[in-house]
């Protein structure tokens, strides 16, 4: 068994979900900065609240299995993105500190409601950042990173980050137009018909400038451009879709959408980045760790994973369906 492989699947599964998961509740931070209404406020927080700290054990995971399967990767990695890092965590602290402030005050919860909205925003452009900076590729010499801190703070980076912070936004939007209804659902439904249009297009901004900026990428299309036209085939024809769904029934549709773009986008990022675990400059085989730390890590991914899987299953089918109105405590 290539365990090398196995793990380096097991990290970018626990990414994917991170990212899909956690993407529609940064979204839905996201916009409580466009909503005036306290009460309407209050119904998009409530629609996540039984969810949403779960969603970063993914995170949480895939750092772990990096750092375990990975450790040359870590060592480079880690030091290339210190600054949107740390930034992104102290953005999804500040999410924490607000989301429990919120509810314990009567006056001034405007106040945590943006911090809350700037708590989703900084973390959803910092990764979005990571992801461009890791696109656009990563000084490595002798195994060691030999850029500047800096370096991830540039023009393709910042369009990486508009994308991804408008992707959440459409699926925070999406998941709004499944949960909200009345007033909220018609504000879903605008966040979604001007969301869309705009991630697509950053989409495509950032897939066009990557050719540019990255040799590779453009070697990647001449070598695998089958599965990747298709990627953009698939990106652009449920774009549409979204846009037609909204406003429709079943509710459901325009979240599964957006769930299905940003599988394009990871799905596209893992072909153009395979078989690196440092981007075009180091194989997952030649970063990877000894084999006992790998059958370490994979044996207890091989215990965690179902409980974390079945524990999110349970919270989402037991609050299923629209959020109250009065939230639910209720």
């Amino acid at each position: 068994m290539d365990l090398p492989l196995c793990s380096a699947l097991f990290v970018a599964f626990a990414l994917s979900l991170y990212v899909l998961l956690d993407g529609f509740d940064l979204g839905v931070g996201a916009l409580l900065l466009l909503q005036a209404d306290e009460k309407l406020r209050d119904r998009m927080v409530d629609s996540i609240t039984p969810t949403w700290d779960g969603n970063e054990t993914w995170l949480i995971m895939a750092g772990v299995g990096l750092l375990a399967g990975f450790p040359i990767a870590y060592g480079i990695l880690l030091p290339a993105f210190y600054i949107p890092l740390i930034v992104m965590l102290l953005g999804l602290g500040l999410r924490g500190v607000s989301f429990e402030f919120r509810y314990q005050v009567d006056r001034r919860r405007r106040i945590w409601d943006l911090a809350f909205g700037a708590g989703s925003i900084i973390a959803a452009l910092m990764q979005g950042f990571i992801v461009g900076g890791l696109v656009q590729g990563i000084a490595v010499t002798d195994d060691h990173f030999s850029g500047s801190v800096l370096d991830v703070f540039r023009a393709f980076p910042a369009l990486t980050a508009l994308a991804v912070l408008t992707g959440y936004v459409v699926l925070g939007a999406g998941w709004l137009h499944l949960k909200a209804t009345s007033k909220l659902l018609d504000f879903a439904r605008l966040s979604l018909w001007v969301g869309t249009p705009m991630f697509a297009g950053f989409f495509a901004a950032t897939c066009v400038a990557s050719a540019f900026v990255q040799p590779r990428v453009q070697e990647a299309w001449t070598s695998h451009p089958a599965p990747l036209g298709l990627i953009a085939s698939i990106f652009a024809t449920v774009a549409v879709l979204l846009v037609r769904s909204t406003g429709r029934e079943p509710a459901i549709r325009p979240f599964l959408f957006g769930l299905i773009l940003f599988a394009c986008g990871v799905g596209g990022l893992g072909i153009v980045i395979f078989p690196n675990i440092v981007p075009f400059r180091l194989s997952l085989w030649d970063a990877a760790s000894a084999t006992l730390s790998h059958v370490f890590m994979l044996a207890g991914a091989a215990v965690v994973t179902p409980i974390v899987l079945a524990y999110s299953a349970f919270a989402y089918r037991v609050f299923r369906g629209k959020t109250p109105e009065q939230g639910w405590g209720s």
